[in-house]
């Protein structure tokens, strides 16, 4: 091979890499958690909270918000979960994909529904260390 294509494709793989980084940068360099608690429920039960927050996207007046935080929650019963921010009336609220589980967080307590009903993790609300 001489010495040209060995160049190129040194500049190719090192062009590739650089895309690839940009494109994972999220995976690469997650973001940071803008707060974390834990929620002590009812039957001993308790989840671990992690919140990040989004990306601010301006809207247009009169279109309703665009929600782009996100939590990461560790329940007591080994479940781990990651779900998005979606628009609600009050509180914050993250539901996965297809809104089977639903976490509401409206000032100390959260909401936990799975399939519409709040069964696994009732009562809940926020440990404060003393």
């Amino acid at each position: 091979m001489n010495k040209f294509f060995l160049y190129l494709l040194i500049v190719l793989l090192v062009a590739g890499g650089m895309v690839w980084s940009v494109k994972n940068k999220a995976k690469i360099f997650p973001k940071e958690p803008v707060a974390q608690f834990t929620f002590n429920c009812d039957g001993n039960k308790s989840i671990d909270a992690t919140f990040y927050g989004g990306k601010i996207i301006e809207i247009q007046p009169g279109e309703p918000p665009i929600p782009t935080g996100s939590v990461k929650l560790k329940l007591s019963d080994g479940r781990r979960l990651e779900l998005s921010q979606t628009i609600s009336a009050s509180g914050v609220r993250y539901a996965n994909s297809d809104e089977s589980f639903v976490f509401w967080n409206k000032g100390d307590a959260v909401l936990v529904l799975e399939n519409n009903t709040e069964k696994d993790y009732t009562n809940c609300l926020i440990q404060y260390l003393d």
